[in-house]
Parts: C-alpha cells; sequence; structure tokens
C-alpha cells in the first residue's frame, strides 16, 4: 500500500446538499424539505420530520428539529428557520516517504432565517480558515439569499448559493463536483429563476463573482438545470454550464438521473462533457467527468454502495485522467446524524493504485 487515507472524518450538516436519492420515495421538488428551491440548506418543519420518518434508523420526530426540539411546536415561531453546522477532518496518511495524522478544523457555522408564504431571507454566519494554520479565525458568510414566490410554481433568488446543476448531491469531493471547480466554498452570487411542476423542474441561474473574494477566481456565466419525474419515483436530467474567467472560456454540459431499479435499489449517476476554451492561445481542452453510485436501502437508514469516478478532462493530455472506484455504506442511525464510509482505490495516469478509506459524520442541529 504505498498511499493510506485511513479515515477522514467530517462535521457538517447533510442538508448542505439535498439526499437525490429520495426521488425514490416520490420527493420529486426539493422544496418539499428545503426553503431553497434547488435543495441543500435549511429545513422546514416538515424536511425536519421527514429524516426521523423517512431516513434515520431511530429517533422520533419530537427531536427532529432544531437542537433536537419539536419541530411541530405550535408554541415556536413557525417562520424562523436556523441550523447549526460543524465540520472537521481528521486525516492519515501512510507513504513509503511520509506517515502523518492531522486534524483540520473546516466550517462552523449558524444558518438562520425567515420563511413566510411569499418571502424567505436566508444566511449563514461562520468562521473559516485562513492561513497556513488552517485555524477558523476567519468570519465570514457561506451562503445568503432572498428569495421570492411569485406563484406555487415559479420562485426567484438572488444572493450568494451554489448554482443548481445536475445531482446536488452531498459528496463535494466527486469528479463532478471538485473535478469541474465545484467544490465546497464555491459559491458565488448569483440571480435564479426556477419552475417547479409536477413533472418538470426548471432553473435559470445568471452566475457573478465574489466582491468579498477578489483574490479567488471564480466563474461568470449561466447554468441551466432540467429535471423530469419519471414513473413518481426516478428523476432524469440535463445540465448546461457556460463560464468564464479572464483566461479562459468553458462549456459544461451532459445527463444526470436517479433511476429507482427496485423500492431499494437506485442509481445515482451524472455525466458531463467540458470544453474549456484558453485565451492565451485559444486552444481547446476537451474532456469528461461522471460520477455513478448504486446503492441499496438493506434496512431503513442503512445504504450499502459501489461507486465510481472519472475525471479526463483534457483528451490530449493522458495526464488529466484520474480515477476513484470502491465499496461503502451510508447510515442515518438518529435524527441530525449521517455517517458514511468507504473504502476504495484512486488512480492517475502512469502511477500505481492507491488505496485509501475515510469515515464521514454529517451533523446538522
Amino acid at each position: 500500500m504505498r498511499f493510506l487515507v485511513f479515515a477522514s472524518l467530517f462535521f457538517v450538516s447533510a442538508s448542505v446538499w439535498a439526499f437525490p436519492e429520495n426521488v425514490r420515495h416520490g420527493y420529486f421538488s426539493c422544496t418539499a424539505c428545503h426553503v431553497s428551491p434547488s435543495g441543500g440548506g435549511a429545513l422546514t418543519p416538515y424536511g425536519r420530520s421527514l429524516s426521523n420518518e423517512l431516513m434515520s434508523t431511530w429517533g422520533s420526530t419530537k427531536v427532529s428539529g432544531f437542537l433536537f426540539s419539536n419541530p411541530e411546536d405550535e408554541s415556536k415561531i413557525q417562520w424562523l428557520r436556523q441550523q447549526i453546522y460543524l465540520r472537521g477532518v481528521q486525516t492519515y496518511r501512510n507513504t513509503p516517504k511520509v506517515e502523518k495524522a492531522k486534524f483540520i478544523p473546516m466550517q462552523a457555522d449558524y444558518e438562520v432565517g425567515a420563511d413566510f408564504e411569499k418571502f424567505a431571507i436566508i444566511s449563514t454566519f461562520g468562521y473559516r480558515a485562513n492561513d497556513s494554520s488552517q485555524d477558523l479565525k476567519e468570519f465570514f458568510s457561506r451562503r445568503h439569499y432572498a428569495l421570492y414566490r411569485f406563484t406555487d410554481q415559479v420562485v426567484g433568488r438572488i444572493g450568494k448559493f451554489m448554482q443548481s446543476f445536475g445531482l446536488n448531491g452531498p459528496d463535494h469531493v466527486t469528479a463532478t463536483r471538485r473535478g469541474l471547480g465545484w467544490d465546497q466554498g464555491s459559491e458565488s452570487y448569483n440571480l435564479e429563476m426556477n419552475y417547479i411542476g409536477e413533472s418538470f423542474n426548471q432553473t435559470l441561474t445568471l452566475i457573478s463573482n465574489s466582491p468579498e473574494e477578489k483574490s479567488v477566481k471564480k466563474d461568470q456565466g449561466v447554468s441551466l438545470n432540467s429535471s423530469y419525474f419519471w414513473k413518481n419515483n426516478s428523476r432524469l436530467g440535463l445540465s448546461a454550464y457556460q463560464g468564464r474567467q479572464s483566461d479562459y472560456d468553458r462549456i459544461v454540459f451532459g445527463p444526470y438521473a436517479t433511476i429507482s431499479i427496485t423500492e431499494k435499489l437506485f442509481v445515482n449517476s451524472e455525466f458531463f462533457l467540458q470544453d474549456k476554451t484558453l485565451k492565451t492561445d485559444s486552444s481547446h481542452q476537451r474532456g469528461y467527468a461522471t460520477f455513478s453510485r448504486l446503492g441499496y436501502e438493506a434496512v431503513k437508514g442503512l445504504t450499502p454502495f459501489i461507486q465510481f469516478d472519472r475525471s479526463y478532462l483534457d483528451n490530449s493530455d493522458r495526464n488529466t485522467q484520474f480515477d476513484s472506484y470502491g465499496v461503502g455504506a451510508q447510515w442515518l442511525p438518529y435524527p441530525h446524524f449521517d455517517l458514511m464510509i468507504f473504502v476504495g482505490k484512486e488512480k492517475s495516469y502512469m502511477q500505481e493504485a492507491t488505496d485509501f478509506s475515510w469515515l464521514m459524520l454529517n451533523v446538522y442541529l
């Protein structure tokens, strides 16, 4: 074993993203559980209750609210939405040259907002690392936005958040997230319009830079995310994206899907082509990124899976090829907690496969 990541322990809200596989249970629209039309972030009281009724092995709806409270308590302020997110990572590496264990605090956020019948405003407040020490010292807002529901089907949003694209799953390190430059922390300032129908969803996003992060290069552009509710338990989608920076233009597009093979067995998959044009010499870097996971809910809340990722973002340069594959299991034992373990291999071109494993814990309060 030339390289081993023995364990990675995360403390982060699973609701930062949506759970796309919930479409198996007939939840096509993300707004059933989230304030955001594209999913993720602040949960509604119904979404809080669903974490126990549908997703957790044990627990009670009465403790699925903020800080283990009852989300349906009529004495509470019903328009208030709030959550706490904590995240850190513990790594262990063992190579012929070095053996090293390190804990890195990564996130400490509080999300709060008001959600009324027509209007909602949401913001996070927290800390992040801003120097080589990796300590959480810099106060900032990871996302904040205002939302208006013109009708039950048409919703507009403006502010800082992640654009809707593909599955919008929780795994930000996959080839279709990190590989395409949409890692954790890559939120931008956007203007978004959504159509939320019974069978079709459409999201158009105009993307701008973040004025408070001038040192960080991010795309400006536009994205379109469309999906169709198929057979009342599956989602078929198509995403397109056009972005630009000072040194390149790029287009990313392709299909994605969550397909329920049986009541318990499902596939999450997406495949995106990218065409990047370098402005220095007008040359093209053409390639693709793909992610697939086959999961089976063995018992309520416990889902073993197999997974494959590949990125090959420049088909004229084999050094850009990267594969990751392995087996794992996701377990939601109790409302507010989500554990995932994964054991697999990573392989780059002209390099031997690397063994790695990680243990992830998601917590939202």
